[in-house]
């Protein structure tokens, strides 16, 4: 078909091929990008018209074949309705199935069989129990096996006519029966079975039809025969140990070595390559039912191993000697066996599972050496036997981890990631003998940190009672010993990242390990001088110079590891501060000495070519610890010099003038302004503190709050602090409250005229920077702040004086309003005005009300609304104009 030639867009003439530059006849220019877009416009128009027209066709040409088939059946299948189209849905069209089944045919043929199999069993179970006491011996036995074999027997022709659910519960019915007989032929003594042992017999019982169900379910190609006898499988050992009269770890042995044997035969039967793994799906009739048999087979097996070494373990822990120990190690070496067996040779399984087999085995391991270390070493340190061999095995893992110059990662290689043999070990040795570490640290917490916060225990006596008790500052040997291997584990570990990452200064794990590292090894390394008897002034000394040592080097080095150095300066000089409260000089030497340092870190830090975030997070941490700690030396000195707490509070006031002087002089330094700003805001604390401090006094709060006033005014003087000066004139304005109330004045306007002063200069300042200022914001408060106070005390206020002042400030501030043409001044004083007139004619208005009769107000009030309703035209029109002025003001 010839396609036409495309016309003009605007007059439509034909244009040929290839088309002009510009119409022949309108002269449309027809090139440039204006042009390009219009013919796209155009033609995809052109595409529209054409697809509309052809569904108009196909619309038409369906419609008539229905109508064709208008008076033939119609029968609907849940695929003819499309989806998502309105009014089919609520029509029930779609649905699979006949309305009103909510059961499927499978399920239902599921509940039927598991019924029936349970009231069969039931049955039988009275019959054997209760009703076959008139049977004789021949009886019994020739119905019980009877019901069993065709039970049993009954499933393979089911499978023929393709009943598999019905040849499964048949099956099961079977097995219980089995049960049955064993129970019936004990209790009718047949060939001396009463005379054995209840346990006994039935651990052998349950074995032959543990083996026997997994024979037959496999002989059978059934499913649940194999759950059941693996179920059963369980009880066994059990029984074999409550027959023999075994203790705890001989059930925890038996626990594990049933666990142990469900892990071979999964083996055998899956992990001898694909032969051994396409018999099991031939035997289970496909690939989901063998998953499921092996997700099973692991999940009981290792619950129950899992159990077993939580006895086993509980045991060992709870042991006190070698003749309890040595029988717990049977299981914790038959544990330790298992969990490695089972990582290093079922390499199909999921990595996680593999690093939870090892990692167990390394818990038995642990839980072992620590058992038997622990009845060889003195009393106090158990802990410390078991924390020995979690950290050489937490060591070694990492080693493995990092060997080859790289540590585990889960990268998927062409969509499937299969771990290296050892991989997975290492893992599990890692976390397991970490986690055990870290219990073991968890244990010693207690005392390290009644040994840390001795001295300030003795601080709190010394400085609030003023005469502390004699006190032994010491730490036992075991729990230092635990916290040295957990800091040398972290150093090691540390150590091992850092070399085997490839970029060790920016690898997060790298760096989490140093800042563990650090925290860890401050306090054993501040601990040990404790342990050895140094007298606290030495002890007190190494921690500060130790700290004072890592900023010298800090500021030597400003880049190199800049975290874990800050982190372990942290640590020692928290220490260090937090020892320095049991002695007075102490504190007012160390914490002097820590705010020196605090403020040349901060200088260091914060210099401009220090671009770090930790270098600059650091020096504004830095700059408000220096602040702090001047604080805190103000206080600790006020208080060594038996000063009130009000005269205390002067020193720290000036300190936090000081920091503030000190913030404006960094503000202008580039790059500091940050630094700056935490010191102006530690010094802002300060002085909350100082101002606290003199409550109680309220000669030294007023004071106090003149002095922090004309500061704030002082620092309202910096170009970026300019709303200062409303926290310093409110400072000022409550100090004068404060004088006011110490003078016994009581009349509000003393109060508030300065209130009201400093409102309006602010006010009038606003709006002159800022003409469009309404005279609300500007005005409203200040007027509002003397004004209304000031009225209320005119009601209960019997002398004339105030009323008459108040009046003329209120026609003063009306008159400006009414001048200025501002509505907040013309509303509130007018509003004040008219309030002090009802008061003064209240008087009389009473009096007058006394003398008329009653009927007059009445009168008067309806004549009132008489007149007010004859003018309501008019006396609205001027209601209006009185708005719109008003609204015109600002």
């Amino acid at each position: 078909m010839q396609m036409e030639s495309p016309g003009c867009p605007d007059c439509g003439t034909p244009l040929g091929s290839p088309p002009p530059a510009s119409c022949a006849r309108c002269g449309l220019p027809l090139t440039g990008p204006d042009a390009y877009a219009l013919w796209q416009v155009a033609g995809e128009l052109n595409a529209l018209d054409t697809r509309r027209r052809w569904l108009v066709w196909r619309h038409g040409e369906l419609l008539a074949a229905l109508r064709a088939r208008r008076d033939a059946p119609v029968a609907v299948s849940a695929g003819a309705v499309p989806a998502g189209v309105p009014g089919f849905a609520s029509a029930g069209w779609g649905r699979a199935g006949a309305p009103g089944r909510e059961v499927s045919a499978p399920s239902a043929r599921t509940v039927l069989l598991i019924i029936g199999g349970v009231l069969v069993v039931v049955a039988a179970l009275v019959f054997t129990v209760v009703s076959w006491g008139g049977l004789g011996i021949g009886g019994r036995a020739a119905v019980l096996l009877a019901l069993t074999a065709c039970a049993l027997a009954l499933p393979r022709p089911l499978i023929r006519r393709r009943l598999t659910a019905t040849a499964e519960a048949s099956a099961v019915m079977g097995l219980a029966l089995v049960l049955l007989d064993g129970y019936a032929a004990r209790q009718a003594g047949l060939g001396g079975l009463d005379r054995m042992g209840t346990e006994g017999y039935w651990a052998v019982l349950t074995v032959l039809t543990a083996v026997g169900a997994a024979g037959y379910g496999w002989w059978q190609r059934l499913r649940l025969p194999l759950a059941v006898g693996l179920l059963t499988a369980r009880l066994p050992g059990l029984l074999i140990v409550a027959a023999l009269g075994g203790g705890a770890e001989d059930y925890a042995t038996a626990l594990i070595a049933t666990a142990a044997v469900d892990f071979v035969t999964l083996y055998a039967l899956t992990e001898r390559g694909g032969a051994g793994t396409d018999g099991v799906r031939d035997r289970l009739g496909g690939e989901r039912a063998a998953a499921v048999l092996v997700v099973g087979v692991r999940a009981v097996g290792g619950g129950w191993a899992l159990v077993g070494g939580a006895i086993a373990v509980a045991h060992a822990v709870a042991a006190v000697s070698w003749a309890e120990v040595v029988p717990a190690w049977v299981p914790l070496g038959l544990l330790a066996l298992v969990g490695v067996v089972f990582c290093r040779a079922f390499r199909a399984l999921p990595f996680a599972l593999r690093c939870g087999a090892e990692g167990a085995a390394v818990v038995a391991l642990i839980v072992a050496v620590g058992s038997g270390l622990r009845c060889v070493t003195p009393g106090g340190w158990g802990v410390a036997g078991y924390a020995a061999p979690a950290a050489v095995i937490a060591v070694w893992a990492a080693m493995s981890c990092a060997r080859g110059g790289r540590w585990v990662k889960a990268e998927a290689e062409a969509g499937a990631f299969v771990p290296p043999a050892g991989v997975a070990a290492a893992v599990g040795e890692l976390a397991s003998a970490s986690t055990a570490l870290l219990l073991t640290g968890v244990l010693v917490l207690p005392d390290i940190v009644h040994a840390l916060t001795l001295p300030a225990v003795h601080g709190v006596e010394l400085w609030f009672d003023g005469h502390p008790q004699r006190w032994n500052w010491e730490v036992a040997s075991a729990p230092l010993v635990v916290l040295w291997l957990f800091a040398a584990v972290l150093a090691a570990m540390a150590a091992l990242r850092a070399r085997s990452a490839a970029a060790a200064n920016t690898d997060r794990l790298a760096n989490a390990l140093r800042n563990a590292r650090a925290l860890s090894a401050v306090p054993a390394l501040l601990l040990l001088p404790v342990a050895l008897r140094v007298p606290y002034g030495w002890v007190l000394a190494a921690a500060t110079v130790g700290s004072l040592a890592v900023v010298v080097d800090v500021v030597r080095r400003p880049g190199a590891a800049l975290t874990s150095r800050l982190v372990a300066s942290v640590a020692a000089g928290a220490l260090a501060l937090l020892w320095s409260w049991a002695d007075r000089a102490a504190v007012l030497a160390v914490w002097g000495t820590f705010a020196a340092s605090a403020a040349v870190l901060a200088h260091v830090l914060s210099a401009p070519m220090r671009g770090h975030p930790t270098a600059r997070a650091a020096a504004r941490v830095a700059g408000a610890f220096a602040v702090l700690a001047l604080g805190v030396e103000a206080v600790a000195s006020g208080v060594t010099a038996d000063l009130p707490w009000h005269g205390t509070a002067f020193v720290v006031l000036a300190v936090a003038g000081v920091s503030a002087g000190a913030a404006a002089a960094w503000h202008r330094i580039p790059g500091r302004d940050q630094v700056a700003t935490a010191v102006e805001g530690t010094g802002y604390v300060l002085a909350a503190v100082a101002i606290a401090l003199t409550v109680p006094h309220f000669d030294a709060l007023s004071l106090a709050l003149a002095v922090s006033g004309v500061a704030g005014l002082a620092v309202a003087l910096r170009p970026d602090r300019r709303r200062a000066a409303l926290v310093g004139t409110g400072l000022l304005i409550a100090s004068s409250w404060v004088r006011l109330a110490l003078a016994g004045v009581d009349s509000p306007e003393a109060y508030t005229l300065p209130v009201t002063a400093a409102a309006l200069v602010i006010g009038h300042r606003r709006r002159t920077s800022a003409p469009d200022t309404g005279s609300w914001a500007a005005y409203g408060a200040g007027l509002g702040a003397t004004m209304f106070p000031s009225l209320a005390a005119t009601w209960t206020d019997p002398s004339w004086v105030r009323p008459l002042l108040l009046g003329l400030a209120a026609l003063s501030v009306t008159v400006v309003g009414v001048r200025a043409r501002l509505q907040a001044p013309l509303v509130v004083g007018g509003a004040v005005l008219v309030m002090v007139g009802l008061h003064e004619l209240a008087p009389t208005v009473v009096q007058v009300f006394g003398l008329l009769p009653r009927w007059v107000p009445l009168a008067a009030a309806g004549l009132l609304l008489l007149l007010l309703g004859a003018t309501y035209e008019k006396r609205i029109e001027e209601a209006r104009r009185l708005r719109d002025a008003v609204g015109g003001m600002r």
